[in-house]
C-alpha cells in the first residue's frame, strides 16, 4: 500500500507574537504546568508540535482577548493570515453568581489574583459549581468546554494554528493568572467590594 505524499510546505515569514516560556523552560508555577497539561492531554498529536513552532516562530500576528472571546490571527503557507476564534464556556448565572460572592467572602484569595498568584481554592469553588476553571473539560466525547474556528482548510479541530494561540494564551495565563476567571466571564473589578 503506498502512501500519499504531500508536498513540503513552509509557512511565511511572520514577525508577531513569539512564545517565550519555551525559551524559558517548564512552567514554574502550578497553573501554568496544569494549563501544559490540558494541553497535551487534548489529544492534538502533531498539531500540538505544530502549534509550538508556529507559536516560537512568531507566527501568530495578532491576539485579542476580550473576555470569553478570543480572536487571532496567524500567518501560515497561504498569502492572508488564517483567522482563528475560541470561544471559552461561561458557567451559568447562578453558578457565576455564587463563584463571585465565594470569592468576595475571601479578600486574601482577590489579593493573591491581583498579586499575579493564583490559590488552588480558586478551582475548587469553580468545581463545586460543577465548571472547569481551565480549559479541556469534556461536555462529551469529542466536545471540550471551549470551541475552536480556523479559516484553514485542515479538517481538524482544534487546528495548529489554533493550538498556536493555545499556547500564547496559556503564557498570559502563566503572567497573569487571573486571565483565567476571564475566560470563564468574570473579572477582577466585579471581585472588589462596593
Amino acid at each position: 500500500m503506498s502512501r500519499k505524499k504531500y508536498p513540503i510546505r513552509i509557512p511565511r515569514f511572520a514577525a508577531g507574537i513569539r512564545a517565550q516560556e519555551s525559551r524559558l523552560g517548564a512552567g514554574r508555577s502550578w497553573w501554568s504546568r496544569r494549563w501544559r497539561e490540558i494541553m497535551e492531554r487534548m489529544g492534538l498529536g502533531a498539531r500540538l508540535g505544530r502549534g509550538r513552532n508556529y507559536a516560537a516562530s512568531g507566527q501568530v500576528v495578532s491576539l485579542k482577548i476580550a473576555g470569553p472571546h478570543i480572536e487571532a490571527s496567524v500567518v501560515g503557507t497561504r498569502p492572508d493570515p488564517y483567522l482563528i476564534t475560541i470561544d471559552f464556556r461561561t458557567p451559568a448565572d447562578d453558578a457565576r453568581e455564587r463563584i463571585v460572592s465565594s470569592l468576595r467572602a475571601k479578600p486574601m484569595m482577590v489579593a493573591r489574583l491581583l498579586a499575579d498568584d493564583l490559590p488552588v481554592e480558586v478551582e475548587t469553588l469553580f468545581k463545586a459549581e460543577g465548571c472547569d476553571l481551565f480549559p479541556g473539560g469534556r461536555l462529551s466525547p469529542g466536545k471540550y468546554d471551549m470551541t475552536t474556528k480556523c479559516s484553514c482548510p485542515d479538517y481538524a479541530n482544534p487546528c495548529k494554528h489554533s493550538s498556536a494561540v493555545l499556547l500564547l494564551l496559556g503564557e498570559e495565563v502563566a503572567r497573569r493568572p487571573a486571565s483565567l476567571l476571564e475566560l470563564r466571564g468574570i473579572t477582577l473589578e466585579e471581585l472588589y467590594e462596593d
